[in-house]
């Protein structure tokens, strides 16, 4: 299982490396996977840090991102680029905006809902498997 430690240490890598490459730079010439969180660019792994995978998610166009949970020890963690926006994790919500960071632990249900030209990057830890990217159709609340 992940550390706190370790988490802090992408966290802060990934917004180092974003702060110095624009993400419409990065995604050039990649083709999106069109996804219930907008087009999903997936991108190698920059930093090659072990056991991590990168996307940048394009959430402009969207009212709600798909409601979905990462299952086991998967860890998601969002660095917000641009834009402002909601994220609800596990039934509490979180305003972003530019430079922040959430921290999405196992199991817990999440979304995004966009306000202003909300674009993310998506790290995952260890990398996603499809499989490991469950909907859910409905929250309750």
């Amino acid at each position: 299982m992940i550390t706190y430690k370790e988490v802090e240490e992408s966290v802060g890598a990934w917004q180092k490396f974003l702060h110095k490459h624009p993400w419409q730079e990065l995604i050039k010439n990649v083709e999106p996977k069109q996804t219930g969180c907008g087009p999903v660019y997936e991108l190698e792994n920059f930093l090659n840090r072990r056991g991590e995978s990168f996307a940048i998610a394009d959430m402009r166009q969207i009212k709600v991102a798909e409601p979905h949970y990462h299952p086991g020890d998967d860890i998601e963690i969002y660095l917000i680029i641009q834009g402002e926006g909601l994220v609800v994790v596990g039934g509490k919500e979180q305003r972003v905006e530019p430079g922040d960071a959430v921290v999405i632990p196992p199991n817990n249900a999440h979304f995004t809902i966009p306000n202003s030209e909300l674009v993310l990057a998506a790290i995952n830890i260890p990398p996603l498997k499809p499989e490991n990217y469950i909907k859910i159709d409905s929250l309750k609340s």
